[in-house]
């Protein structure tokens, strides 16, 4: 029986070669044609264009809105009697002397209360203000509420009224960081000499930067009113997503000069956000996928070429 065993043993190694058997070989996975693999690709990055360009869209469409917003009150400015108008600006003024404890051009009783300050046919809306720079065109709005914040920019309810003027010193806040509008993301970048203009009863006031500082909540002496000095203060949050800190942009009175302004409004004055290098990323990406298809397509054509 063991020899029996044996025997067998030998002829099966015989009839294998007198070696052991061997795996069979792992079929491969068939690769996607080349045409999907470019699909996929395009795909993935049209999603990621979508994902990147999608604030700079929202901010887009807002800031038509806040356009149209600030037309409608111009319109409505423009409608009003220069009597109406100037009694407007007077009440102002003298809003902004009472503040700074100098003699008042209206009697102190006839000086309307702040909520009533800057108010035309019913309408929030007080000021706009412009940072070309930045591209930023914003509607001022009284006290510094969340619903004013959510809104636009909100002016400090104890600072001067933007009117400009001696002894004055109006301070602008509105958020940073917001998903749909840029609103004070960008004035970090700003530079001495970048122009702010208040927009007033159809009179435009322009401010230079001159400096900025970041300081904790609770140290605003930088805010008070100077004797003698035209200044306006712009105020946001920072750091981006801590928001324990305020950064503060100083700007003084300057003469108003369109020929500047329209320098600051052009591609080569402005100073780019997060939103705008965004799009670039997305239009160089966009220009290299064509400039790869193209390639691609070239050589396809050579390669038919030759083996024709």
């Amino acid at each position: 029986m063991v020899q029996g065993a044996k025997h067998m043993k030998s002829n099966n190694a015989a009839d294998n070669g007198g070696s052991s058997p061997q795996p069979k070989p792992k079929r491969r996975r068939k690769r996607l044609p080349r045409w999907a693999d470019r699909l996929i690709t395009i795909v993935i990055i049209l999603i990621g264009v979508g994902l990147m360009t999608w604030p700079w869209i929202l901010d887009r469409l807002e800031a038509s809105g806040v356009f149209n917003q600030i037309s409608t009150v111009s319109s409505t400015v423009d409608a009003l009697s220069e009597e109406e108008r100037e009694r407007i600006l007077l009440q102002a003024r003298s809003y902004n002397e009472q503040l700074a404890g100098e003699a008042t051009e209206l009697p102190a009783d006839q000086i309307e209360p702040y909520a009533q300050q800057l108010i035309f046919d019913r309408d929030p809306m007080m000021s706009w203000v412009e940072i070309p720079s930045i591209d930023v065109s914003m509607p001022i709005y009284h006290g510094t509420s969340e619903e004013v914040l959510m809104a636009g920019v909100g002016h400090l309810e104890g600072t001067s009224l933007p009117v400009g003027g001696t002894s004055t010193h109006c301070v602008l806040t509105a958020h940073s960081g917001m998903r749909n509008l840029s609103m004070f993301d960008d004035i970090h970048s700003l530079e001495p000499g970048d122009l702010v203009l208040l927009h007033t009863m159809n009179k435009t006031l322009a401010y230079k930067m001159v400096d900025s500082e970041v300081v904790l909540p609770e140290e605003m002496e930088s805010l008070t009113i100077e004797p003698g000095a035209d200044k306006v203060t712009l105020v946001t949050c920072t750091p981006y997503g801590v928001n324990d800190h305020r950064l503060l942009v100083h700007c003084v009175r300057t003469k108003y000069n369109k020929k500047d302004v329209d320098k600051q409004k052009s591609l080569a004055g402005r100073h780019w956000g997060k939103r705008e290098f965004a799009v670039l990323i997305v239009v160089v990406a966009i220009v290299l996928l064509l400039l790869d298809i193209v390639i691609h397509a070239i050589r396809k054509r050579r390669k038919a070429k030759v083996s024709a």
